[in-house]
């Protein structure tokens, strides 16, 4: 140690002769792993050397003994919630492979089982299926088009019945290019109907020559339409489609408005063939001599339903004698001469019947009606009044009368008839089934 400090006197350099010396005068450099943790910020670092001076080495191992253990212990806590989650997800993903594998087994053996399906019992369902459809277009749902692509069978069976594929809507689309895809589309529709009568709904809609397209697209097919419908909009001209119908008609429905002339429309619907037994009007009402004009066709209808003011419902039954169910949609004014108020109209065939008053009037045209009615063989009678009061003495005065067979007795009402007056009705007709609905649309 002498010869070292001589050494070390000769080239200028003072180094400590005792341990404690040397303690004092050293840097002890020592790494900390996990720099700039919350650990380590909590010491004072400078150029990431710790300086030790008089501190026992044993006391500082311990605290970063200390220190790794909580770190140790931090990293292994998130190792097992990381590894549980995984355990978790993993089962998850297990689960939903095998309920996958059962339903596409599942799936598998149903499609077995229905291309096993006779027939005759895959054409029932497929019946049953469409059973309420009524005219369908190319976005209705159900259809038959979604049936024939399930699969090749049921494309086979659905294709040849041709009763699935007699009622269409047709719509005329301004775009050319869509219109000729409408058309292939129509035309595909109703080559699988063969012979079957035909539905068709016709929507010429706002196009300019809407009517004749859609008169040029169904010529080929009109001979075996038994019911059409048809629905004017804007200022088309009706009689474009009401000209030269089918000798087989059975059912027309048409529906336009107050802006179209009356007459003329009468006038083309005076043409029907003789086979139409049902005839529907919509939001026009027909004055007298429009209705007179009809007069050729109303003797041949059993169903009618019209708009029509209370004042020519008389002279309207009238001309209907072979009527067996009608729907009057009564509309303003009500008013009635003396002469129709003394009145005393017969019926006798008339089974079913359905009187409407919408919205608000400003007198009660119900009583007047049921004075003079006289029913015999009315099975099924309904009454929608809104905001009127029940015609409850005239209706009971009418049943006396009538001595009809009611069997249903329907009122749709803001105020329905209470209990005491049900049991009126139900004093005259015992069987007789009533049914109140509450109307809580009317304004």
């Amino acid at each position: 140690m002498q010869k070292i400090q001589k050494m070390t006197a000769n080239w200028g350099v003072d180094v400590p002769d005792t341990p404690r010396n040397i303690l004092m005068h050293s840097r002890v450099v020592i790494p900390i792993p996990g720099l700039g943790t919350r650990y380590c910020r909590s010491r004072k670092f400078s150029h990431s050397v710790l300086e030790l001076k008089d501190q026992d080495f044993n006391t500082v191992i311990t605290e970063r003994h200390q220190e790794l253990d909580v770190v140790s212990h931090d990293t292994l806590d998130l190792a097992h919630t990381v590894m549980d989650k995984i355990k978790d997800l993993g089962q998850q993903l297990a689960k939903k492979q095998d309920k996958i594998i059962e339903s596409a087994n599942l799936d598998k053996g149903l499609r077995l089982a229905l291309e096993r399906f006779p027939t005759k019992v895959l054409s029932k369902i497929f019946d049953y299926y469409l059973m309420d459809s009524d005219h369908l277009s190319r976005g209705s749902n159900p259809s038959p088009m979604q049936l024939a692509r399930v699969c090749r069978r049921w494309r086979d069976v659905a294709e040849g019945m041709a009763n699935l594929w007699c009622k269409l809507s047709f719509d005329v689309d301004d775009d050319c290019t869509e219109w000729k895809r409408s058309v292939f589309y129509y035309d595909s529709w109703l080559k699988r109907s063969q012979d079957y009568p035909l539905s068709l709904q016709l929507r010429p809609g706002y196009t300019e020559g809407g009517t004749a397209k859609l008169r040029q697209l169904v010529q080929l097919y009109m001979s075996r339409v038994s019911s059409l419908d048809i629905v004017f909009w804007d200022d088309v001209e009706p009689e474009n489609l009401l000209e030269d119908l089918p000798a087989g008609l059975q059912e027309l429905t048409v529906c336009f408005g107050d802006w179209f002339d009356a007459s003329a429309i009468a006038q083309s619907l005076s043409q029907l063939p003789s086979t139409v037994r049902s005839l529907k009007i919509i939001d026009r009402i027909f004055g007298p001599d429009c209705l007179y004009s009809l007069n050729p066709v109303w003797t041949h209808l059993t169903h009618v339903e019209i708009a029509i003011r209370p004042r020519n419902v008389f002279h309207f039954l009238l001309l209907c004698p072979n009527l067996s169910s009608c729907e009057l949609i009564l509309s303003q004014p009500v008013s009635m001469d003396t002469r129709a108020q003394c009145m005393r109209v017969t019926h006798a065939n008339l089974r079913s019947l359905c009187i409407i008053c919408p919205g608000r009037f400003k007198s009660n045209p119900l009583p007047i009606l049921f004075k003079a009615l006289t029913l015999p063989k009315l099975r099924t009678l309904e009454i929608r009044y809104g905001l009127l009061s029940s015609p409850h003495e005239e209706l009971l005065m009418f049943l006396r009368r009538s001595k009809c067979p009611l069997k249903i007795l329907m009122f749709d009402a803001v105020v329905i008839p209470p209990p005491e007056q049900q049991g009126d009705f139900t004093a005259i007709i015992p069987t007789l089934k009533i049914e109140c609905r509450l109307d809580i649309d009317t304004n």
